[in-house]
Protein backbone atom coordinates (compact mmCIF):
# COMPACT_ATOMS: atom_id res chain seq x y z
CA UNK A 1 0.00 0.00 0.00
CA UNK A 2 1.13 3.48 -0.90
CA UNK A 3 1.95 5.99 2.40
CA UNK A 4 -0.77 7.83 3.17
CA UNK A 5 1.87 10.31 3.75
CA UNK A 6 2.67 10.33 0.17
CA UNK A 7 -0.56 10.46 -0.60
CA UNK A 8 -1.58 13.55 1.01
CA UNK A 9 1.16 15.31 -0.39
CA UNK A 10 0.52 14.48 -3.89
CA UNK A 11 -3.17 15.56 -3.37
CA UNK A 12 -1.71 18.77 -1.85
CA UNK A 13 0.37 19.53 -4.81
CA UNK A 14 -2.56 18.85 -7.45
CA UNK A 15 -4.82 20.86 -5.34
CA UNK A 16 -1.97 23.88 -5.54
CA UNK A 17 -1.61 23.88 -9.27
CA UNK A 18 -5.07 23.87 -9.79
CA UNK A 19 -5.41 27.03 -7.72
CA UNK A 20 -1.95 28.56 -9.60
CA UNK A 21 -3.22 27.58 -13.02
CA UNK A 22 -3.94 31.22 -13.73
CA UNK A 23 -0.98 32.43 -12.68
CA UNK A 24 1.67 29.62 -14.70
CA UNK A 25 -0.96 30.47 -17.80
CA UNK A 26 0.17 33.90 -17.58
CA UNK A 27 3.73 33.19 -17.15
CA UNK A 28 3.47 30.95 -19.76
CA UNK A 29 2.17 33.81 -21.89
CA UNK A 30 5.41 35.35 -22.11
CA UNK A 31 7.31 33.22 -24.40
CA UNK A 32 4.87 30.03 -24.69
CA UNK A 33 1.30 29.37 -25.25
CA UNK A 34 0.12 30.60 -22.84
CA UNK A 35 -1.60 26.69 -21.79
CA UNK A 36 0.84 25.85 -18.79
CA UNK A 37 -2.10 26.54 -16.33
CA UNK A 38 -4.40 24.62 -18.80
CA UNK A 39 -2.03 21.69 -19.00
CA UNK A 40 -1.02 21.70 -15.66
CA UNK A 41 -4.95 21.35 -14.54
CA UNK A 42 -5.40 18.52 -16.41
CA UNK A 43 -2.39 16.78 -15.13
CA UNK A 44 -3.80 17.85 -11.29
CA UNK A 45 -6.59 15.74 -12.05
CA UNK A 46 -5.36 12.73 -13.90
CA UNK A 47 -2.86 12.76 -10.70
CA UNK A 48 -6.43 12.77 -8.21
CA UNK A 49 -8.26 9.99 -9.99
CA UNK A 50 -5.23 8.10 -9.71
CA UNK A 51 -4.82 8.57 -5.90
CA UNK A 52 -8.37 7.84 -5.20
CA UNK A 53 -7.25 4.47 -6.13
CA UNK A 54 -4.06 4.84 -4.50
CA UNK A 55 -4.82 2.27 -1.27
CA UNK A 56 -4.58 -0.62 -3.73
CA UNK A 57 -0.91 0.21 -5.02
CA UNK A 58 2.29 0.16 -3.84
CA UNK A 59 4.40 3.19 -3.82
CA UNK A 60 6.31 2.70 -6.92
CA UNK A 61 2.94 1.45 -8.67
CA UNK A 62 1.17 4.68 -7.72
CA UNK A 63 3.81 6.42 -8.84
CA UNK A 64 4.10 4.62 -12.18
CA UNK A 65 -0.13 5.22 -12.67
CA UNK A 66 0.53 8.56 -11.68
CA UNK A 67 3.30 9.14 -14.98
CA UNK A 68 0.88 7.06 -17.25
CA UNK A 69 -2.12 8.55 -16.44
CA UNK A 70 -0.80 12.47 -16.84
CA UNK A 71 0.91 11.17 -19.90
CA UNK A 72 -2.62 9.99 -21.40
CA UNK A 73 -4.75 12.76 -20.25
CA UNK A 74 -1.81 15.72 -20.75
CA UNK A 75 -0.31 14.70 -23.99
CA UNK A 76 1.64 18.15 -24.32
CA UNK A 77 5.24 18.51 -24.02
CA UNK A 78 4.74 19.47 -20.49
CA UNK A 79 2.28 17.15 -19.20
CA UNK A 80 5.02 14.66 -21.46
CA UNK A 81 7.88 15.88 -19.38
CA UNK A 82 6.27 15.61 -15.76
CA UNK A 83 4.89 12.07 -16.71
CA UNK A 84 8.50 11.42 -17.59
CA UNK A 85 9.87 12.51 -14.33
CA UNK A 86 6.87 10.48 -12.40
CA UNK A 87 7.82 7.15 -14.49
CA UNK A 88 11.62 7.55 -13.45
CA UNK A 89 10.81 7.94 -10.02
CA UNK A 90 8.50 4.84 -9.68
CA UNK A 91 11.50 2.83 -11.12
CA UNK A 92 13.81 4.63 -8.17
CA UNK A 93 11.52 3.34 -5.82
CA UNK A 94 11.78 -0.30 -6.97
CA UNK A 95 15.74 0.02 -6.92
CA UNK A 96 15.49 2.03 -3.62
CA UNK A 97 16.86 0.19 -0.27
CA UNK A 98 17.51 3.34 1.71
CA UNK A 99 15.54 5.56 4.34
CA UNK A 100 13.05 7.37 3.35
CA UNK A 101 15.05 10.63 2.72
CA UNK A 102 17.68 8.65 0.35
CA UNK A 103 14.19 7.48 -1.27
CA UNK A 104 13.08 10.33 -1.64
CA UNK A 105 16.58 12.22 -3.10
CA UNK A 106 16.54 9.25 -5.38
CA UNK A 107 13.32 9.91 -6.84
CA UNK A 108 13.62 13.54 -7.66
CA UNK A 109 17.18 12.96 -8.84
CA UNK A 110 15.70 10.29 -11.11
CA UNK A 111 12.86 12.37 -12.48
CA UNK A 112 15.55 15.20 -13.07
CA UNK A 113 17.78 13.29 -15.03
CA UNK A 114 14.63 11.54 -17.24
CA UNK A 115 13.13 15.31 -17.62
CA UNK A 116 17.30 16.22 -18.71
CA UNK A 117 17.21 13.93 -21.31
CA UNK A 118 13.61 13.74 -22.05
CA UNK A 119 13.94 17.78 -23.17
CA UNK A 120 17.56 17.95 -24.23
CA UNK A 121 17.64 21.05 -21.66
CA UNK A 122 20.78 21.98 -19.55
CA UNK A 123 21.01 23.79 -16.20
CA UNK A 124 21.25 27.59 -17.29
CA UNK A 125 18.87 26.75 -20.72
CA UNK A 126 15.84 28.73 -18.30
CA UNK A 127 13.78 25.44 -17.72
CA UNK A 128 12.12 23.34 -15.49
CA UNK A 129 15.68 21.55 -15.42
CA UNK A 130 17.45 24.45 -13.75
CA UNK A 131 14.46 24.19 -10.89
CA UNK A 132 15.09 20.63 -10.84
CA UNK A 133 18.63 21.28 -10.40
CA UNK A 134 18.49 23.51 -7.73
CA UNK A 135 16.18 21.22 -5.47
CA UNK A 136 18.53 17.89 -6.19
CA UNK A 137 21.39 19.86 -5.10
CA UNK A 138 19.19 20.34 -1.76
CA UNK A 139 18.39 17.17 -1.34
CA UNK A 140 21.55 15.68 -1.53
CA UNK A 141 22.74 18.19 1.07
CA UNK A 142 20.20 17.25 3.26
CA UNK A 143 21.06 13.23 2.89
CA UNK A 144 24.31 14.06 3.67
CA UNK A 145 23.53 15.98 6.33
CA UNK A 146 21.19 13.52 8.15
CA UNK A 147 18.37 16.00 8.05
CA UNK A 148 14.70 14.44 8.57
CA UNK A 149 12.48 14.44 5.54
CA UNK A 150 10.05 17.12 6.53
CA UNK A 151 13.04 19.99 7.00
CA UNK A 152 14.74 18.58 4.34
CA UNK A 153 11.32 19.08 1.76
CA UNK A 154 11.27 22.34 3.15
CA UNK A 155 14.72 23.26 2.47
CA UNK A 156 14.00 21.94 -1.28
CA UNK A 157 11.28 23.78 -1.44
CA UNK A 158 13.30 26.88 -0.41
CA UNK A 159 15.57 25.93 -3.23
CA UNK A 160 12.57 25.50 -5.64
CA UNK A 161 12.02 29.21 -4.60
CA UNK A 162 15.20 30.70 -5.43
CA UNK A 163 15.65 28.81 -8.41
CA UNK A 164 12.47 30.44 -10.50
CA UNK A 165 13.40 33.76 -8.86
CA UNK A 166 16.58 33.44 -10.44
CA UNK A 167 15.82 32.61 -13.68
CA UNK A 168 13.95 36.26 -14.17
CA UNK A 169 17.09 37.55 -15.73
CA UNK A 170 18.23 34.68 -17.48
CA UNK A 171 17.69 34.63 -21.47
CA UNK A 172 16.41 31.43 -22.24
CA UNK A 173 17.92 29.02 -25.28
CA UNK A 174 15.12 26.35 -25.72
CA UNK A 175 11.75 25.99 -27.07
CA UNK A 176 9.28 28.74 -28.15
CA UNK A 177 10.93 31.45 -25.43
CA UNK A 178 14.17 31.43 -27.73
CA UNK A 179 12.16 32.45 -30.05
CA UNK A 180 11.37 35.78 -28.09
CA UNK A 181 13.72 36.01 -25.89
CA UNK A 182 12.83 39.67 -24.75
CA UNK A 183 9.34 38.46 -23.86
CA UNK A 184 10.68 36.27 -21.24
CA UNK A 185 13.35 38.18 -19.38
CA UNK A 186 11.56 39.81 -16.37
CA UNK A 187 9.56 36.99 -15.63
CA UNK A 188 10.59 33.91 -13.64
CA UNK A 189 10.19 30.43 -16.07
CA UNK A 190 6.79 28.94 -15.65
CA UNK A 191 7.97 25.51 -15.55
CA UNK A 192 10.53 26.49 -12.55
CA UNK A 193 7.44 28.49 -11.12
CA UNK A 194 5.47 25.30 -11.29
CA UNK A 195 7.78 23.69 -9.10
CA UNK A 196 8.14 26.01 -6.67
CA UNK A 197 4.71 25.60 -6.52
CA UNK A 198 4.50 21.67 -6.18
CA UNK A 199 7.72 21.16 -3.81
CA UNK A 200 6.29 24.07 -2.03
CA UNK A 201 2.66 22.55 -1.28
CA UNK A 202 4.54 18.94 -0.50
CA UNK A 203 7.00 20.56 2.27
CA UNK A 204 3.43 22.41 3.65
CA UNK A 205 1.53 18.80 3.68
CA UNK A 206 4.28 16.81 5.35
CA UNK A 207 4.90 19.90 7.58
CA UNK A 208 1.09 19.52 8.81
CA UNK A 209 0.90 16.06 9.12
CA UNK A 210 -2.17 13.87 9.34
Amino acid sequence: MAPAELVRSLSAAAVAVEAAAAELNRLDGYAGDGDLGITMTAAAQALQDVLATAEEMSTAQLLAACGSTIARKAPSTSGTLVATGFLRAAKAVEESTGPGAVAVERCFNAAYEGIKARGKASVGDRTLVDGLDAVCASLRRSVASGTEVGQMLEEAAEAAATAADATVDMVPTMGRASWVPDRAVGHPDAGCALLAIVVGAVAASIAAGP
